[in-house]
């Protein structure tokens, strides 16, 4: 059984918050999840410690709950106050201790659709949507706190890796890449690889070839143009890695791809 009491997101204290259940606020015989859109400060092991945004907090029933804003600075974040008998909620693996998730965005969608799944349906189908949601919720935090302990930088590489995926056109370099995360080449390929299975130069090539094979389909552009528009100075090089990847040359593609519709 899980009863949520109070959830919400993305809501913004504009002159700051100070949240602490011992003096008086609701919350503290519940569990209570808390995902941070801005640097906050919390209650660790006997003092405030500060955290990075896009930080997630597992507070259990009867644990002292206190986290504040950075002083003189507006708090967002997203909350869930809830009750359960459920073993996949006790058995959470990083409780009272707050951690980055690598897929951020993700965390907080969840919590939004949890939010709306509260307030809009009602008896056995509320029940079994937030049951669904919940154990896909701490499913994913659960894996990513665990990771969190093996993998460093993980939030960071995430997050380089969307936006390589969203925009494989851009003039992606191991050094830049590096840059991004302030590591060194050797080490940000290293640590790259084991994340990920792949290096970060197989990642962009992978992406550039999948907007080609859907520029190919979708638009009138040459294959020289959709060269440049998927990040490739040659044509020449876009259509031998295209034939590497895809086992044919970008206008075979192209010409399969119209007699299949």
């Amino acid at each position: 059984m899980i009863d949520v009491l109070f959830a919400g997101y993305s809501y913004t204290h504009k002159d700051g918050l100070i949240y602490d259940t011992s003096n008086g606020r609701g919350g503290y015989d519940c569990y209570q999840l808390i995902y941070t859109h801005t640097p906050a400060m919390f209650w660790v092991e006997g003092e405030l410690r500060k955290y990075p945004a896009k930080s997630v907090v597992f507070f259990t029933p009867g644990h002292r709950k206190y986290y504040t804003s950075l002083p003189d600075e507006p708090y967002t974040n997203d909350w869930i106050r809830f009750k359960s008998d459920e073993k996949f909620i006790a058995d959470f693996p990083k409780k009272n201790v707050p951690f980055s998730p690598a897929d951020a965005e993700f965390v907080h969608d969840l919590i939004k659709l949890i939010t709306w799944e509260s307030e809009s349906s009602e008896g056995e189908e509320k029940r079994k949507a937030l049951q669904n949601l919940f154990e896909l919720l701490i499913s994913k935090l659960s894996t990513e706190a665990e990771d969190i302990e093996t993998t460093p930088y993980r939030h960071e590489f995430t997050e380089l890796r969307r936006e390589i995926m969203h925009h494989p056109e851009k003039d992606w370099t191991i050094d830049i890449m590096a840059s991004k995360i302030n590591l060194s080449r050797t080490r940000f390929q290293t640590v790259y690889k084991n994340t990920f299975g792949n290096t970060c130069m197989e990642e962009v090539i992978n992406a550039r070839i999948r907007l080609a094979q859907e520029r190919l389909i979708y638009t009138g552009h040459t294959i020289s143009e959709i060269a440049e528009l998927c990040g490739y100075n040659s044509t020449e090089h876009f259509c031998r890695q295209f034939r590497k990847s895809v086992g044919i040359t970008p206008g075979q593609y192209r010409r399969n791809a119209l007699k299949n519709e």
